[in-house]
């Protein structure tokens, strides 16, 4: 008897959590909770910065090159890239160590391959490859293949890798994360607004139809 009552408990409590989390979840994604930033801010100081003609709608995203979540949302959104009248930028915002080792420094690996003209190649290797250098002890190493492969110098590309200015360079889009007390990556805004990664296809679609 014992037993179905602490079954019984287990799953009630179960229940609650589960509905507290869907709550929450639907909260996130409401408009009303949806943060909105005034879009100079977003864009003051952003170096990865892609345009496709006359800009009719801007995206924003903060994102973790070591984050699953962050490679799974840039699948699903380089189809951003190609589409007429979006302005596309990435801001990055690596995690703590605690959360993703390396997150830190494979963002000075895309900020060290942007300042040498291969920015945007070099932050979709890094999202193809993630399993790949997230398992390596120095993933350096993996870094200077991959922007051998872009045809960059692999000495200049370290040396970049450790300097002064790229960690502050990397620092700058860290800082604004933190000022807007992001949750986590990828967090994306859409002319300034909030917009959850699996919503910002539809979003960008909807305003290009509104703006013909």
């Amino acid at each position: 008897m014992n037993d179905w009552k602490l079954i019984l408990k287990v799953v009630l409590g179960s229940a609650l959590l589960l509905g507290v989390a869907i709550w929450g979840l639907s909260k996130m994604a409401s408009p009303e909770s949806a943060q909105k930033v005034d879009e100079k801010i977003l864009l003051e100081g952003a170096r990865f910065v892609k345009e496709n003609g006359e800009t009719k709608v801007t995206v924003v995203n903060f994102s973790d090159m070591q984050c699953p979540s962050c490679k799974a949302a840039d699948l699903e959104t380089r189809e951003l890239f190609n589409m007429p009248g979006v302005k596309i930028v990435t801001r990055l915002f690596p995690l703590p160590p605690s959360l993703h080792r390396y997150a830190l420094i494979s963002a000075k690996a895309v900020e060290t391959a942007r300042m040498m003209g291969k920015g945007w190649e070099m932050m979709t290797i890094l999202y193809d490859k993630q399993a790949e250098w997230s398992a390596v002890d120095k993933p350096e190493s993996s870094f200077a293949e991959y922007a051998k492969s872009l045809g960059l110098d692999t000495k200049l590309f370290l040396e970049k890798l450790v300097s002064k200015e790229v960690a502050e360079n990397v620092q700058i889009d860290a800082n604004l994360a933190a000022s807007l007390q992001l949750p986590g990556t990828p967090t994306y805004f859409i002319d300034g607004e909030q917009v959850g990664a699996p919503f910002v296809m539809d979003k960008v679609k909807e305003i290009l139809a509104k703006s013909k």
